[in-house]
């Protein structure tokens, strides 16, 4: 080859690529840049790898790695031993100088050399980036295919190269820097919320591309709002403090810790399965079971539950292994405190899940209408759409299998969101059509309504499918949202406020499930309500004399409040007489029809 043409060659694209090295915001972008730029500088060069990150204290290990021999960098450590600390990588870092080094005759490349020759390297560069004063730095190494490569173009171009890099890493570590206050908890000087978000999507990325497992913990201290109203919130403050330093203690240098938020906080764990997380999950259990805090003569104790996930056994999408870890901590506490589930547990669980989460992204998600009947004409007035997944080999799964897992797993919002938006485009296309004037009833949790963002989306879509439908309905509109009364749980003027574009624009409002033992009389004062549903058990027993009498008031208040009664759960046509008889206005039940697949 003529090598003063390579080393032109070389210099241009160096050159080149120095302005994608300036554009880069993070360290991080800085060196993927500079690695892509000299792969592509030259055909001789197979691979170029990345680490970042505080080399006195940790296990080296590339963060990222690209060329046609990247394949090499999967299994490779650079970790604290006598060999290792010998190694290339190493020497580079410590004498903040370049290291030029043959595969097949430096001594000090033997714990490697197998390995490299297997992917033909025959020379490597490693180059330090960063102030070496700065516990935070970089190394950029490049390996090529020819021996005496480096002799014959020389070391130069790679050296300008990589002080631009150092220049461009300086530069992004100042914009980091300005962001650090917004990336710290004031209180523990954790990562908070935003910054763990980061570090998970970066370790997923890695635990992704090199097939490696990583695992979540997330531990909440159990009674903690107790000991914050009893003691006042300068003892809870001390509280987190202490369990904050616990932590940091129990876990390793290279794992991860923020405060996630309130008393909770999440770790991350690098190349960690589920056992070596149980393991370290344990420890820190027992450590925070043995903390206290002194007030005056008093011991303050605190004990944490503790949820696991892992991947990839619990999940291959980061959101979803947060999840599965909200729920194994949910179990913990609910099975008592003071103790650490794994997500495996909750295999059933997470297996619906994912069902769930695949039929969403494959339109499998889709209504079920039941017919709701007129009591005294039984004529059809209106219909309910109800979740049905269909999964991959066509078996239509009804909601009661699968709803309690999205609940535990809180992905109700996306069920909600898909259904609801179908039903108002089902609806729009039957009244342009000449359909029926129908009610469409709708389910609303609480769930969709913590997320405003879809709201917002779904009245945007409400207004775009009443135009669609080409009727001017008036002030009335077809759909009725329906909320499930143990949702609300005291906080109507909330759901309310949420909802109120919904009714200013002319929808209705049902509650689900009155008198099913969380009744609240004052919701009917707090929310403009038009539909009461009554509970289904309360239907299946009104042949009994007190259960009738219980919905005969239920009714006598709706009439005079002018709300609509709506009976579920009616299977014989002795119930639905006896509703009648009682004055219920409406009802729904397998005696008028099952719930049908809109036709797709």
């Amino acid at each position: 080859m003529e090598f003063s043409q390579e080393q032109l060659s070389i210099y241009k694209a160096l050159l080149t690529a120095t302005k994608s090295l300036a554009q880069g915001n993070t360290p991080d972008e800085v060196l993927r840049a500079a690695c892509d730029a000299l792969v592509a500088s030259s055909e001789r060069i197979c691979v170029a790898w990345m680490y970042l990150g505080n080399p006195g204290t940790e296990t080296i290990r590339p963060s990222y790695s690209v060329g046609r021999a990247s394949g090499y960098t999967r299994d490779l450590v650079l970790d604290l031993s006598p060999e290792a600390m010998k190694g290339p990588g190493r020497r580079s870092l410590a004498n903040n100088e370049p290291v030029l080094v043959q595969v097949n005759a430096d001594s000090s490349f033997g714990i490697w050399r197998e390995n490299a020759i297997r992917y033909g390297l025959q020379e490597g560069l490693t180059l330090p980036i960063g102030d070496p004063k700065h516990p935070f730095r970089g190394l950029i190494v490049i390996f090529v295919d020819m021996q005496d490569y480096f002799e014959q173009i020389g070391v130069e171009p790679f050296i300008a190269f990589a002080q631009l890099a150092t220049v461009a890493l300086d530069q992004a570590r100042l914009k980091v820097s300005l962001e650090v206050m917004a990336s710290i908890d004031p209180l523990t000087e954790l990562l908070n919320r935003r910054a763990i978000q980061e570090v998970i999507n970066r370790e997923y990325a890695y635990a992704k591309r090199y097939a490696k497992p990583f695992s979540m913990i997330l531990f909440d201290l159990d009674r903690f709002k107790m000991l914050n109203d009893n003691y006042g919130h300068d003892l809870g403050d001390r509280i987190l403090l202490g369990i904050s330093e616990v932590a940091k203690q129990t876990l390793r240098t290279s794992d991860w810790l923020s405060r996630w938020g309130g008393e909770e906080f999440l770790a991350i764990l690098p190349d960690t399965d589920e056992h070596g997380a149980l393991m370290i999950a344990e420890r820190l259990r027992d450590a925070i079971e043995k903390f206290s805090i002194e007030l005056n003569t008093q011991k303050i104790r605190t004990t944490a539950s503790i949820g696991i996930a892992s991947y990839p056994r619990d999940g291959d999408v980061s959101d979803f292994l947060l999840k599965a870890a909200d729920a194994a901590l949910y179990e913990a506490k609910k099975s008592g405190r003071n103790r650490v589930v794994a997500a495996r547990d909750k295999r059933e669980v997470y297996s619906i899940a994912a069902k769930l989460n695949t039929a969403i992204e494959s339109n499998r998600l889709v209504p079920a209408y039941q017919v709701i009947v007129d009591l005294k004409t039984r004529r059809q007035v209106a219909e309910e759409a109800l979740a049905r997944l269909i999964d991959e080999s066509g078996k239509i799964i009804v909601a009661a299998d699968f709803i309690s897992a999205a609940m535990e797993l809180q992905l109700t919002h996306l069920v909600d969101y898909q259904i609801i938006k179908q039903t108002m485009n089902h609806c729009a296309a039957n009244i342009a059509g000449g359909g029926p004037n129908l009610a469409h009833f709708v389910n609303i949790s609480a769930d969709l309504l913590l997320h405003q963002d879809l709201i917002q989306d779904l009245f945007a879509e409400a207004q775009a499918a009443c135009i669609a439908c080409g009727v001017d309905m008036g002030p009335t509109k077809p759909l009725v949202l329906e909320i499930t009364e143990r949702q609300l749980l005291g906080d109507a003027h909330a759901v309310k406020a949420k909802l109120a574009p919904f009714i200013d624009y002319g929808m209705r409002l049902a509650i689900d499930d009155f008198g099913s033992g969380y009744s609240s009389f004052q919701y009917l004062a707090d929310l403009p309500v038009s539909f009461l549903k009554i509970e289904g058990s309360l239907i299946q027993q009104v042949k009994d004399k007190r259960v009738r009498q219980i919905v005969k008031r239920i009714s006598d208040i709706a009439k005079d409040l002018q709300l609509t009664t709506i009976a579920e759960f009616v299977e014989d046509a002795d119930t639905a007489d006896i509703l009648c008889e009682l004055g219920i206005d409406w009802a729904q039940g397998y005696f008028f029809g099952r719930p049908v697949l809109a036709k797709q």
